[in-house]
């Protein structure tokens, strides 16, 4: 059916696309690899270091190719055809880690083909092509697209593990990829870049928006070469790329962290799912919010918050102290992905996302490769988290004071 002969807005359907892809990349990417990690190096023989390095090369690969690609994510095919490769890439490339001997297999496999498959994910539909679909109702929408990842942490250390226990580490790497890669696929196949594309407006509206942000931050669109001349987006950079470094790491670690503080698997897995359906549950919350309130001012809120659950998360010594504490985390850290999404769009225009986008990623993308390399580090030298999450809080804290200044830029010069 035609997107603008559906009994509802199309838009609807592009946030469900991101929320069930973003829900499959959080849970490929951090959750469902986090389930890997004792497993793997026990059999295999390597260090945290080692087994965390191909998420610095997976992130690090999409990072160098993000800006290449970025202004392709803002014609009329890209995104959808970018999104039905990265389906075959991601179910090919974990199927073929079942036969996983080396170090090298790892890297190239999850770390290089994985990266180049994420280009195409559900996280660059729920940030890039999302947004061009609202305007007035962009909070909302992104609100609750965003839930899907928190179903990532809900639904897959669950699974995952009772893949991992009944068949092996090897099978649940086939069982994951078939899974998600043919899940992606069929949803790729409904991706469409922008209202005008296919006769709609923005929030289903019968005219053209005016385009005005929710606060303020001007009345058009502005291209890469305008944005990157602003203070704010060097501002927005750098606070998510602490966010970044601050978050990766810290939820990778969740689980092992977990296991070797006492708790049994099943128990761990429960608090994760806690968090997952706390996150979830909180987004619309933020999006509704948003569309109220600045901004850059929740995310502040939410990253100080973050920062203190981080330390709390130190002393976990019992069940019900992992159910709160996660609880507590999946509302502050809820907010991050639609708060930044919102920033950047309202801040910089539908017109030119992807292509801006491209340039914020890269940095994001280094700092959360460099997080779980950085901790798994950590660990080996220290024997212990400690260190390497106290690192989590204050990159958390310090990107909250950094995004309160960043102010709305101003109308560019023609």
């Amino acid at each position: 059916m035609r997107p603008d002969r559906w009994p509802f807005f199309y838009g609807w359907v592009i946030a469900g696309v991101a929320f069930v892809g973003s829900g499959l990349g959080s849970g490929v990417s951090i959750w469902g690899a986090s389930v890997f990690v004792l497993p793997m190096t026990e059999e295999l023989g390597w260090s945290r270091t080692e087994f965390f390095a191909a998420f610095a090369v997976r992130a690090v690969v999409v990072g160098v190719t993000a800006p290449v690609v970025g202004p392709w994510l803002d014609t009329r095919h890209g995104p959808r055809l970018m999104a039905i490769g990265g389906a075959f890439v991601l179910a090919g490339s974990m199927a073929l880690l079942t036969y996983t001997e080396h170090l090298w297999q790892f890297l190239l496999l999850y770390g290089v083909l994985g990266g180049l498959a994420e280009l195409g994910g559900g996280f660059v539909i729920l940030i890039t092509v999302l947004p061009k679909w609202f305007v007035a109702k962009r909070g909302r929408a992104l609100g609750i697209a965003s839930m899907g990842v928190g179903l990532g942490a809900l639904l897959f250390p669950s699974s995952v593990s009772a893949v991992v226990d009944a068949e092996g580490w090897r099978a649940a790497w086939v069982w994951l990829g078939a899974a998600t890669g043919t899940v992606w696929l069929l949803l790729a196949l409904l991706v469409r870049t922008r209202p005008e594309d296919v006769g709609l407006w923005p929030d289903g509206a019968p005219r053209p928006p005016s385009e005005a942000p929710a606060h303020g931050a001007g009345e058009r669109s502005l291209t890469r070469g305008e944005a990157v001349r602003t203070p704010a987006f060097w501002l927005l950079l750098a606070a998510s790329s602490l966010i970044a470094l601050g978050i990766v790491g810290f939820q990778t670690n969740w689980l092992p962290f977990l296991l070797e503080t006492g708790f049994s698997a099943a128990e761990a897995s429960a608090g994760i799912a806690v968090y997952g359906l706390v996150s979830g549950l909180s987004r619309p919350g933020w999006g509704l919010l948003a569309e109220r309130v600045p901004p850059r001012y929740l995310l502040a809120a939410s990253a100080a918050a973050t920062s203190v659950v981080i330390v709390l998360f130190l002393n976990v010594g019992s069940v019900a102290r992992l159910a709160v504490y996660l609880a507590a985390a999946g509302v502050s850290m809820g907010g991050y992905v639609i708060l930044q999404a919102l920033l950047t769009a309202d801040y910089f225009g539908r017109a030119h996302l992807g292509a801006v986008e491209s340039v914020l990623r890269p940095f994001m993308l280094g700092t959360g490769a460099l997080s779980p390399l950085l901790f798994g580090l950590l660990y080996d030298l220290r024997g212990d988290y400690g260190a390497a999450f106290l690192v989590a809080a204050a990159a958390w804290l310090a990107a909250g004071a950094i995004v309160l200044a960043a102010r709305p830029p101003g109308r560019p010069a023609p």
